[in-house]
């Protein structure tokens, strides 16, 4: 019989609080209390950068998780063109931040490895 992974609960909680403001900002639009398309046309980028932190949750998923809150982030500084960046003159940042987070990430796994092997040794 195949064994079930359990559910993480850490991550249905995140997710149910993000469904509850979603829900809650919607239905005020709806309803002509407030007005959020201004904001959601100026912000939309943090809704990458939330679902990026989700992933750092899980130790599977963290490098994935830096890298769409890495695209986050530049897709924000575009939209608001803060330090005049724009898609065209920007997009080789993220090449660098590619090349940045490969190296970070080799480093960290010899590391590990490294101490894996030094935790078999001492046993």
């Amino acid at each position: 019989m195949s064994e079930k992974k359990p559910h993480d609960k850490s991550d249905q909680i995140f997710w149910g609080f993000l469904f509850i403001a979603a829900g809650t900002i919607l239905l005020l639009q709806r309803l002509g209390i407030s007005d959020f398309g201004w904001t959601m046309r100026r912000f939309w980028p943090v809704i990458v950068i939330v679902i990026g932190a989700s992933k750092l949750f899980h130790r599977g998923t963290i490098w994935a998780g830096l890298w769409l809150m890495s695209i986050g982030v530049w897709l924000q500084m575009v939209t608001l063109h803060i330090y005049g960046f724009t898609y065209g003159s920007s997009w080789p940042l993220l090449l660098v931040i590619l090349g940045g987070g490969m190296i970070v990430r080799t480093i960290a796994d010899s590391f590990r490895r490294r101490d894996a092997e030094e935790g078999e040794r001492h046993v």
